[in-house]
């Protein structure tokens, strides 16, 4: 990376997000509202960078989306602690802004608002390959044109009614999505246009509106981010941009594309921009087997006993927190400065997430010089090895529209109700194997992941973490599910 230490300096690792105290939270929460609408105001935007028609410049333009759209979200997120203390109190009125899905997990007004303000508004005017949302829209059939625009249908998202004193809000912010595109991204426009859509057809994006849901949902919102990446026509990712609202004091966010060079972050106390001279895919990075110690990023909930055991083999501490973006987002700030404070940090798990979960991440990842791979690329035998090598199988997973999981390995996976295709229903049994790819979802990461920071992302990294997890499988095997 073409950066001096001294750059880092002033960053530091944060502890790991705790949730605050509902009074501490709810005393906060105006001048938070507040502190977002500054923001996202027109002081911090000096134009995108980047040349029109490259990735760098479709980044720049996703963060300053993501920007615009900060205010919207905290006056959402303000309404959902407001609900949670009414439901405490056993207060009769149901909320309006967040429900449970079909496979148990939680849905918001933020996650459709921000997801179709991304799709119908910012991009609406580029010829992309393909757009994969998180959230699918469900729409009458023939009548999703004549629909998409009318003040009803934007007064309410996937059967939940927009509260009246937020529809003022979210005019606005679709207003000045709609100009944000129109002046950057519009084939009308001359000087960007054209050169726009001649390259950006060819990518796919990844779209996770809110990831980390039950924490935004639940009152953990700076562990929840928005999350944007893009896949070239081969499925690789290339690019992209996790932008964490609800961060304090102000929001953070990093982007990167590797290709370009191009490689940013702000992490709440000073900028920083980067470039990757990396050319083979192992970094020049630091490790040492010296250095024992560190950091397993998990989620807040239970974690496997495989990872349990990979934790032991590592002798690392395990930091929980939510939401994917945010974990990549923990390890990237631990990794650019230096591990200082305390020690190495990686995160891995074999549980599932989804694609848009890690399109953005693994993209950036790589253009900070680290990586986010495939778990069953770090524990499979030297006989399974080979059988992928010849299958073609890669370490990394494929980011394209599909009916079908184009990563599934038939007899890895448990079947679970997240991964699981809701129809035809099935009786899930305990450590069910998924052997036909159509029981599947087709945007499921059914073989874990990896992600390393640069310091890991070397050879003898890379076989340290191989031998840990090698040693912890044979005690527990991955669950993937």
């Amino acid at each position: 990376l073409g950066y001096t230490r001294s750059c880092f300096s002033s960053i530091r690792r944060r502890s790991p997000p705790t949730t605050p105290s509902r009074s501490i939270l709810t005393t906060s929460l105006n001048s938070m509202t507040e502190q977002r609408s500054l923001a996202g105001s027109d002081v911090d935007w000096l134009g995108p960078t980047g040349t029109p028609g490259s990735l760098e410049r479709l980044c720049s333009i996703s963060l300053r989306a993501c920007q615009l759209m900060n205010p919207l979200i905290a006056a959402i997120y303000q309404q959902l602690v407001s609900s949670n203390q009414r439901d405490g109190k056993n207060a009769p009125e149901k909320s309006t802004v967040k429900k449970v899905k079909q496979d148990n997990s939680a849905f918001t007004i933020a996650d459709g608002m921000v997801q179709r303000l991304l799709i119908k508004v910012l991009f609406s005017q580029i010829k992309f390959r393909d757009i994969v949302g998180e959230e699918e829209e469900e729409h009458d059939e023939g009548k999703e044109k004549e629909d998409d625009n009318t003040d009803e249908w934007w007064s309410q998202v996937e059967g939940l009614t927009i509260p009246q004193e937020l529809r003022p809000l979210v005019d606005s912010t679709r207003s000045e999505l709609e100009s944000l595109a129109g002046e950057y991204l519009s084939p009308d426009n001359n000087n960007s246009g054209e050169l726009c859509n001649h390259y950006y057809e060819r990518l796919t994006v990844f779209i996770d509106p809110i990831d980390g849901t039950r924490e935004f949902s639940s009152g953990k919102g700076e562990q929840c981010s928005v999350c944007i990446g893009f896949a070239d026509e081969h499925g690789k990712s290339v690019g992209g941009v996790v932008y964490r609202p609800l961060s304090l004091p102000k929001p953070t966010w990093v982007a990167g594309a590797k290709s370009e060079r191009y490689a940013v972050c702000d992490f709440g106390e000073k900028q920083i921009v980067s470039t990757n001279n990396d050319k083979d895919g192992i970094a020049d990075g630091t490790f040492s087997a010296d250095k024992m110690g560190g950091s397993l990023l998990s989620s807040n909930g239970s974690i496997s006993p495989f990872v349990e055991s990979l934790i032991e083999e590592l002798k690392f501490e395990r930091v929980k927190s939510g939401g994917a973006g945010n974990k990549m987002m923990m390890l990237l700030e631990n990794s650019i400065s230096g591990n200082d404070v305390d020690g190495s940090m990686l995160y891995i798990q074999d549980r599932g997430v989804s694609r848009w979960d890690t399109c953005a991440a693994e993209a950036i990842l790589e253009s900070f010089g680290g990586k986010l791979m495939k778990l069953t690329h770090f524990v499979e035998s030297k006989e399974e090895e080979e059988k992928r090598r010849k299958q073609k199988d890669g370490e990394f997973y494929t980011y394209l529209a599909s009916q079908t999981n184009l990563d599934f390995i038939p007899g890895t996976a448990n079947l679970t109700k997240y991964n699981c295709r809701a129809s035809p229903a099935i009786d899930l049994q305990p450590n069910q194997k998924a052997l036909d790819v159509d029981r599947v979802k087709p945007y499921s990461n059914l073989c874990g992941l990896v992600a390393l920071g640069r310091e890991w992302n070397t050879i003898e990294g890379t076989i340290h973490i191989k031998e840990a997890m090698r040693r912890a499988a044979t005690r527990n095997p991955p669950s993937f599910d």
